[in-house]
């Protein structure tokens, strides 16, 4: 078919049998329901849908702030991986997207009638949570919020807690095979019916974990937050009434999808273009990179990503249990750059849709592990931005550091075991207009551990943290800088790490250079230096040795040789980029003078010209993405394929205003 000469893309291949369906299950809401909601969004003003969505924005963020206060373990309290949100009774989320968004898995168990004011719901079954859990170390608090004599919605906290039991020390064995090593799978139960607790419930869930206490701290910090979200809301209902809060939830996901359709959809070029992208390995296969693929469709009426061609569900625990509706969220919260002040919701779903193939390592099946399933993840970040440059001519930001997370752990002299765990950033991408941000986590609102606080309760002493020189990807805006950070081990232990982009590149944009990929290094500059590559366990560690941990840099965006030679200079000043770099990166020739007692460091002006001319004529023609040398050594090596797109490109397809609305 097409629409003014546009195709429009035939949805139905996405009803066979190869693909996962969108959403495993559904409860639509009765005719009579329907009846009452639509009437009464007909009286929901603009102003009066403003004020819903700003009481239960305000509600989510609350929620999550009493968490931080209340929360006992350091990756909640410390370092924010917890989300909050609120959905309907059909299990739509209403609120700014999050990963863990609906309670489907709720009304999956348990049927409306026995859903009851008062009570507590708690699950972590990754294979039993429709999406919204999909490892073990998360636990969902999920409440019902009753008004006017009936359930109006449900507020939802989940987080990573620090240890749901499995084989190793935090829950997070880097080579199991099947989810059964991993932790306790806990489906929906009730853990408070009526108000009242169900000490049998916590038992289990406290007798499954190596750090009980904190357990109970953190769980106890999610149910209260969702209370606190459920009086939030009941107090917005006392004030319009439960009808109208109702209704305008549902017209906030009618907002979301028009912002979408109208607003976003317009800024894309129609068309169909393709994305890939690789992680280091699935844990156990070294050598072996993992591959996604997303081939993006836009027509004048959808956006749909088809994720076929993405590598098979893994040995190793890179899998994750996605369906479409869960990748469409997560993705698409990233919409919200095109129309600044949206709140991406359910609404999304509409128009912008996932579609992903079974028995990937987006779709993985039961029981296989998923432990690590957060890099596939953020990977998917990666695959759908070089699709973007493709269809955006190079106008988008370059590729991005994955999360990073490492940590020491070991038994004190009672025998009780200690975990000392970080999730740790690095650098994020170059702009098409401005350098990358320097040191960031891309898990919402998350702080790098505070030494002071890292040193009062473990056996580590913290003796750098610095910007990684020379990390982030060379181009006419340089990629986003890595961490380092060096640990001294007091005590005997392990160490263990959960990361990619410790082998492949993030990628550059536009002509843009690659970043530098991280590690870790295991007594750095002795005769003893180990280098810690991939995600590994149990490695041990004595008491004094240093732990280097290095994070990646983003990827550059542009041609190096029209950076700006001070910009060059400034970065070799403040010692992110080294005087090697800078002249072989950029052609820019930065001698170092004494002055005094005080270094300074200036261009050589006339070399800088000469040595950036003859860069220009020696080097290779730039690429659209640039993946860096280990991805060029796996393509020899025939472990991956992909295609390479050379510059000039026959200009930008990105509006004027889509950049304009980048910037905000």
């Amino acid at each position: 078919m097409t629409n003014d000469n546009v195709q429009i893309f035939d949805t139905s291949i996405y009803n066979s049998p190869e693909y996962k369906p969108f959403r495993q299950q559904e409860w639509p809401r009765t005719d009579e329901e329907w009846a009452r909601i639509n009437k009464f969004k007909e009286q929901v003003d603009p102003i009066t849908l403003d004020v819903v969505e700003g009481g239960l924005e305000a509600a989510v963020e609350e929620g999550e702030a009493a968490v931080e206060l209340a929360g006992r373990s350091t990756i909640i309290r410390e370092q924010h991986d917890y989300r909050a949100s609120i959905c309907t009774v059909d299990c739509n989320n209403v609120t700014s997207v999050s990963w863990g968004a609906s309670a489907d898995a709720v009304r999956a168990h348990f049927p409306l009638e026995e859903i009851n004011e008062g009570d507590v719901f708690l699950y972590n079954d990754a294979y039993d949570s429709h999406g919204t859990i999909t490892h073990l170390p998360d636990y969902c608090i999920c409440v019902p919020i009753f008004h006017s004599d009936r359930l109006i919605a449900f507020s939802m906290i989940f987080g990573h807690t620090e240890d749901v039991g499995g084989r190793s020390v935090g829950s997070w064995p880097t080579t199991s095979t099947s989810i059964f090593e991993e932790g306790i799978q806990i489906p929906p139960v009730k853990l408070y019916s009526k108000g009242k607790v169900r000490e049998d419930i916590y038992k289990i869930v406290l007798r499954n974990t190596r750090f009980p206490d904190t357990m109970q701290g953190d769980l106890d910090a999610f149910i209260g937050a969702c209370r606190l979200i459920e009086r939030q809301v009941k107090q917005l209902c006392d004030r319009l009434g439960a009808d109208i809060v109702e209704s305008a939830m549902y017209k906030l996901m009618d907002r979301c999808e028009e912002a979408v359709r109208n607003v976003i959809l317009p800024v894309f070029p129609n068309g169909e273009f393709v994305g890939e992208d690789f992680l280091d390995n699935d844990g156990i296969n070294l050598e072996d990179p993992v591959k996604l693929k997303v081939t993006l469709r836009k027509d004048p009426e959808k956006i749909i990503l088809d994720w076929a061609g993405t590598n098979p569900q893994t040995e190793g625990p890179l899998n994750a249990p996605n369906d479409g509706r869960f990748l469409s969220k997560w993705v698409g919260s990233f919409l919200a750059q095109f129309a600044p002040g949206t709140v991406i919701n359910e609404g999304v779903t509409r128009v912008f849709r996932c579609e992903l193939p079974k028995g990937t390592v987006l779709t993985s099946e039961y029981p296989a592990p998923v432990i690590n399933r957060m890099q596939v993840w953020f990977r998917s970040f990666g695959a759908y931005g070089a699709a973007l440059a493709q269809a955006f001519g190079g106008n988008v930001v370059a590729d991005n550091n994955c999360v990073q997370v490492y940590g020491v752990y070991g038994y004190d002299l009672d025998g009780k075991p200690w975990l000392y765990r970080e999730v740790f950033g690095g650098g994020s991408g170059a702009r098409p207009y401005a350098d990358g941000t320097d040191a960031v986590d891309m898990v919402n609102d998350a702080k790098n551990l505070p030494t002071e606080f890292i040193e009062q309760r473990f056996p580590v002493i913290i003796e750098r943290v610095a910007l990684n020189p020379d990390s982030g990807g060379a181009g006419k805006y340089r990629g986003g800088m890595g961490y380092v950070k060096d640990i001294r081990i007091l005590t005997d232990g392990n160490y263990v790490t959960y990361v990619d982009r410790t082998a492949f590149d993030c990628f550059g944009v536009n002509g843009g250079g690659p970043g530098k990929p991280g590690g870790t290094w295991i007594n750095p500059g002795t005769p003893n230096e180990r280098l810690v590559q991939f995600c590994q366990e149990g490695i041990p560690v004595k008491a004094g040795d240093i732990i280097r941990v290095t994070t990646p840099g983003g990827g550059g965006w542009g041609d190096p040789l029209e950076r700006d030679v001070e910009a060059v200079r400034m970065d070799v000043l403040r010692q992110l980029v080294s005087m090697e770099n800078a002249e072989r990166e950029y052609g820019v020739v930065v001698h170092k003078r004494m002055k005094g007692l005080t270094v300074d460091y200036e261009v050589d002006v006339d070399a800088t010209k000469s040595l950036r001319e003859k860069i220009s004529i020696e080097r290779s023609p730039l690429k659209l993405i640039n993946r860096g040398k280990y991805a060029e050594e796996k393509r020899k090596a025939g472990k991956i394929t992909y295609e390479d797109v050379f510059l000039p490109l026959e200009g930008s397809t990105m509006p004027e205003i889509a950049g304009e609305q980048q910037r905000s």
